[in-house]
C-alpha cells in the first residue's frame, strides 16, 4: 500500500469482476463483488481503453488496489444498481522512487 497517498483513499467503490462473455447469448457473468478504498473525480476528458480505443471518461479512480481491471463494474458511493460503470482502462503509477508501492488509476 502506498503510504504517499494513503491518507486520500477516503471513499469505497464496489467492483464486480468480469469473468466471461457469451459471444452467442451475449450474456455476460460476473465474479463476487469486493470493495476498494479509493478517491474519484468526475471527469470528461478523451482518453485511450485497454485495446487502444478512444472514448470519453466519465470517473477517474484513484486507488491503491491492483485487482480492478478492463471491463469489471464499479459503484461508487451508491447502492442503485442502475450507477454501475464499466472500467475502460487501469493504469499503475510506479512509486519505487520514493520506495513505496504502486499506485492505480482506474477509468470508466
Amino acid at each position: 500500500m502506498s503510504s504517499i497517498s494513503r491518507w486520500s483513499y477516503k471513499n469505497i467503490a464496489t467492483v464486480r469482476p468480469f469473468v466471461s462473455e457469451d459471444p452467442y447469448e451475449g450474456v455476460i457473468v460476473y465474479g463476487d463483488p469486493y470493495d476498494i478504498a479509493c478517491t474519484w473525480a468526475a471527469e470528461s476528458k478523451q482518453m485511450r481503453d485497454a485495446n487502444g480505443a478512444e472514448f470519453v471518461s466519465n470517473y477517474i479512480i484513484w486507488s491503491e488496489d491492483a485487482r480492478p481491471k478492463h471491463r469489471d463494474l464499479i459503484l461508487l458511493n451508491t447502492e442503485a444498481a442502475t450507477d454501475w460503470q464499466e472500467i475502460r482502462s487501469h493504469m499503475e503509477w510506479d512509486m519505487s522512487p520514493f520506495a513505496d508501492t504502486p499506485d492505480f488509476r482506474t477509468v470508466t
